[in-house]
């Protein structure tokens, strides 16, 4: 079956001030239909620059980058991007932000609406659909920044340290929500993230990525049952050894190459 994306021999260079910088060099990454894999690597290895190049944001500079086979030459309407910065339109309410892909997508705005107040009691935000973000909590704008990446139907999600500004606390607990969330919708899932715990909680794949210039050293397929229980999930023993594991290849990564 074709993979949902493949990345083949993948090069990004930027142009800098003082010359050429190489962040991708010759990264290959696939991930399957309904597989949630998390990316992993020293703080700028390119995580970021290989989603992005998946999402139709970057371009790339060489090799190969495909969603259902086909190349990536942009923004694709089936697939939902969340960032560290939830990018909520500070004077739209809760229901006015989760209304914008479906403005884009066009439609009836009373079904629109019952669209938009079904999400909102899947993300959990019953009783807040008329505040502005600045009156939301962080946790509560990631749920908003969620359900409005979900009015667009994607059938891959592209997501960069999404819950990374949060405390750790909110950052689990978000964290919970979103897999318990995604393993009733199974879509595909690329997940940037520099939390092994994160990582191996979520995923069913974690690769791990060399230091710059970036590619894919080894990955690591978890052997967790879902659905998954995450508030006792790092006391066993499987996820403690597999954590032992990918912080080691983190750690030395030329034992790898």
């Amino acid at each position: 079956m074709t993979p949902k994306v493949a990345v083949r021999d993948l090069r990004v260079a930027y142009r800098t001030r003082t010359g050429r910088h190489l962040a991708l060099d010759g990264a290959d990454l696939s991930i399957g239909h309904g597989e949630f894999v998390a990316l992993v690597g020293p703080s700028g290895c390119g995580k970021s620059t290989l989603l992005k190049v998946v999402a139709g944001l970057v371009e790339r500079s060489g090799g190969d980058a495909l969603i259902d086979g086909k190349p990536i030459d942009g923004p694709s309407a089936g697939v939902g991007m969340l960032f560290q910065n939830d990018a909520l339109l500070p004077w739209r309410t809760v229901h006015e932000n989760i209304r914008l892909p479906l403005q884009v997508a066009g439609g009836n705005r009373a079904e629109q609406d019952v669209r938009i107040r079904d999400l909102i009691t899947t993300v959990g935000l019953d009783g807040f659909a008329d505040y502005l973000p600045r009156q939301l909590s962080g946790g509560m704008r990631k749920r908003v920044a969620l359900a409005r990446t979900l009015a667009a139907d994607p059938d891959l999600f592209l997501m960069d340290e999404p819950f990374g500004p949060l405390d750790a606390l909110t950052r689990r607990r978000i964290g919970a929500e979103f897999l318990s969330l995604w393993e009733t919708l199974g879509t595909s899932v690329l997940f940037v993230t520099h939390d092994v715990d994160e990582a191996i909680t979520l995923a069913d794949r974690v690769v791990v990525m060399s230091p710059a210039p970036g590619r894919v050293l080894t990955e690591f397929p978890v052997p967790l049952h879902r659905p998954r229980d995450v508030r006792e999930l790092r006391f066993t023993p499987s996820f403690r050894d597999l954590h032992d594991a990918i912080s080691d290849a983190l750690v030395a990564p030329s034992e790898i190459a």
